[in-house]
């Protein structure tokens, strides 16, 4: 349950229920399956059938599934054809329904550096599309930018307790934010964020590192901006910006170099220092990627505290070669594999893969090497494993053996199972009459 400790937020949101009774009417939610014999079945609906309202409130989406229909005992106003009725569920089962896909909302900001802005023409039309919806910062933690939120989306994330949010917040200078977002006007990010942390609304941050642009002084300005809005901002990390080869006639942004990445991570630790001895926490963090491209070693276990946006890259190296320190010892005794193995990955992380490699080839019966790829697809500048592209990787291991096994980078594929070029797993397969599996970020899941 949610709960608020700012008596006129309270009063506030009582008195603009409105708001959400004019929303239930005019977007029903559409169920696209219902599986048989399910209490939904049972109870006599079925697909095509619109949910109006999942007991006091809308159904617009999953969300309000999961919030209003949290109860003992759900009650769903059904609409179908030209008849409107009721259906009582057991909220404690399954109610075995499957509903249509939220509509996501979509992005209005003209960032300079916008990674879609980047991809090469001739792609599948999804890959140009660009979201900003704070429900799947909620349920997925996609980072948003905040600017297209409305009162009613505001009273929303307060009302069903949506947190935490991830939020890329670039600049709190608002001259940069325009310049680095596109904006035509304030979009009014401290005053919004304030409100929702204010409500007990939780968010982690970050900041794409624009060099000359949104860095220095106005890095400093944003990092204490954020710290002094409230605690409920839980964390800030600076990831460099990342350019491919395809910007033409696109806003001139260069590359974050080593003294670049030197310079922020001095600043960043100036702060996180100050912080961790205030707080016991550092708050804010730099990318391993920029440790990279400063030639600086990725920093101890502790800097991150309890790895707060380790999917976003940060901390991510340091939690791998901390499962390499103990891997003998984890495996010992459990059944493993045994063969020949290919690891797949990016430039940037390749010096960690090929630690990995030489410590798999001590087990008996089992040999592993590493298959560094440049990508091409994007521009060598792109380093990481998460944007390699099938037909790159292909190019990369036309010397493997029929006996080898191809291990794929965990995040390399999207939620259709490709890469970025529309390449599957069974295409490298087929083409390298290979073995193909799928990694983990846990190497010792390769081993059981």
């Amino acid at each position: 349950m949610w709960y608020i400790k700012n008596i006129r937020l309270i009063d506030e949101l009582r008195n603009n229920r409105n708001i959400f009774s004019e929303e239930r009417r005019t977007i029903p939610l559409k169920i696209v399956s219902v599986a048989k014999g399910s209490q939904a079945d049972r109870e006599g609906l079925r697909a095509g059938d619109r949910i109006i309202a999942i007991n006091d409130g809308p159904a617009r989406d999953c969300i309000d599934i999961m919030y209003y229909g949290a109860d003992e005992d759900v009650r769903l106003t059904v609409h179908r054809g030209a008849y409107e009725f009721f259906v009582a569920l057991d909220g404690e089962e399954d109610f075995g329904i499957t509903f249509e896909p939220m509509k996501i909302k979509r992005c209005g900001n003209k960032c300079i550096f916008c990674f879609v802005d980047q991809n090469p023409s001739g792609m599948r039309k999804d890959i140009y599309l660009k979201d900003e919806d704070y429900r799947m910062s909620f349920l997925f933690g996609n980072y948003v930018t905040l600017t297209n939120l409305g009162e009613f989306d505001l009273q929303r994330i307060v009302v069903q307790h949506l947190s935490p949010l991830y939020v890329s917040v670039h600049a709190t200078d608002l001259e940069t934010r325009m310049k680095l977002l596109g904006l035509p006007c304030d979009d009014r990010l401290l005053e919004n964020m304030d409100r929702l942390a204010r409500a007990g609304i939780t968010m982690h941050c970050q900041v794409v590192l624009c060099p000359g642009i949104n860095d220095g002084d106005i890095l400093e300005r944003t990092i204490r901006d954020l710290r002094g809005i409230s605690r409920n901002i839980l964390s800030l990390v600076v990831v460099p910006v990342g350019l491919t080869g395809h910007r033409q006639g696109l806003y001139p942004i260069r590359e974050v170099d080593e003294e670049d990445a030197r310079a922020v991570i001095r600043l960043v630790d100036r702060y996180h220092d100050t912080f961790r001895k205030e707080t016991g926490e550092g708050f804010v963090y730099c990318a391993d990627e920029l440790y990279l491209l400063a030639g600086l070693d990725i920093p101890d276990t502790v800097y991150y505290d309890n790895f707060p946006q380790k999917e976003n890259g940060v901390g991510m190296v340091r939690d791998f070669l901390e499962s390499l320190e103990t891997l003998e010892e984890r495996v010992a005794g459990s059944p493993s594999r045994s063969g020949s193995f290919v690891f797949v990955t990016g430039t940037s992380m390749a010096p960690f893969i090929e630690l990995f490699t030489v410590r798999m080839s001590r087990f008996p019966g089992m040999t592993a090497r590493t298959a560094v790829v440049e990508n091409r697809f994007y521009g060598k500048s792109v380093t990481v494993s998460g944007l390699l592209a099938g037909r790159d990787i292909i190019e990369a291991l036309r010397d493997v053996k029929h006996n080898d096994t191809v291990v794929l980078p965990p995040n390399c594929l999207n939620d259709s199972g490709v890469f970025m070029d529309d390449v599957a797993p069974e295409d490298i397969a087929a083409a390298l009459g290979v073995k193909v599996i799928r990694g983990s970020y846990d190497p010792v899941a390769l081993f059981l």
